[in-house]
C-alpha cells in the first residue's frame, strides 16, 4: 500500500483505541511487541482469506500508540485490488476515529434493543403521553359508530 507512509502513529488511551478499533470488526492478539488488531477480509472472487493486522504498543505513561504506517496484509501473498481498497477506506475510517477523540460504539445488542419497553427515556414518555393522548378511546369510538381495533 502506498499509502502507509503518509499515516500518522496516533496516541490515545488505551480504551479509546480498544473500543474503536473492535467495534470496527478487529480482534485483539497479544503478541511481545505490544498487541495486534486484526481483521480478515474475504475475497468472494478467489474465496481466500486476507489477514490485516494493525500493531499498537502500550506506553509508560499508560496511553496506546496505534502504528498506522505499520499496518497492513500478513504475510507475502498476492492480494486482490479489492481487498487492498477495503482496507486503505478501513484505514482512513481508523484514523478519523483515533484522531478525532469520538469512540465507535458498538450497536447494542438485540436483547437490548428488544427490551419490551415503549419508551428509553423521560422524552420519549412524554412525547408518548402526549400522542396517546390525542387518540380517542374505545368509548369515543363506539359513539362515532366505528369498531375499535384491535378488539381487546
Amino acid at each position: 500500500m502506498n499509502r502507509k507512509r503518509t499515516l500518522p502513529t496516533i496516541t490515545k488511551p488505551f480504551t479509546h483505541v480498544h473500543n474503536t478499533l473492535t467495534a470496527l470488526g478487529f480482534s485483539e492478539t497479544p503478541c511481545r511487541e505490544g498487541t495486534l488488531y486484526e481483521l480478515t477480509f474475504h475475497d468472494p472472487a478467489t474465496l481466500k482469506q486476507y489477514p490485516y493486522r494493525i500493531p499498537t504498543q502500550t506506553k509508560e505513561n499508560g496511553q496506546t500508540e496505534v502504528q498506522l504506517p505499520e499496518a497492513g496484509f500478513c504475510g507475502k501473498q498476492f492480494v486482490p485490488e479489492s481487498a487492498e481498497a477495503a482496507a486503505v477506506e478501513l484505514l482512513t475510517e481508523v484514523q478519523q476515529y483515533l484522531e478525532n477523540g469520538q469512540e465507535k460504539k458498538a450497536a447494542p445488542s438485540i436483547d437490548q434493543v428488544m427490551n419490551g419497553k415503549m419508551a428509553n427515556n423521560e422524552a420519549e414518555v412524554k412525547k408518548l403521553g402526549k400522542v396517546m393522548a390525542s387518540i380517542p378511546t374505545n368509548s369515543e369510538l363506539r359513539k362515532n359508530g366505528l369498531v375499535p381495533d384491535p378488539i381487546q
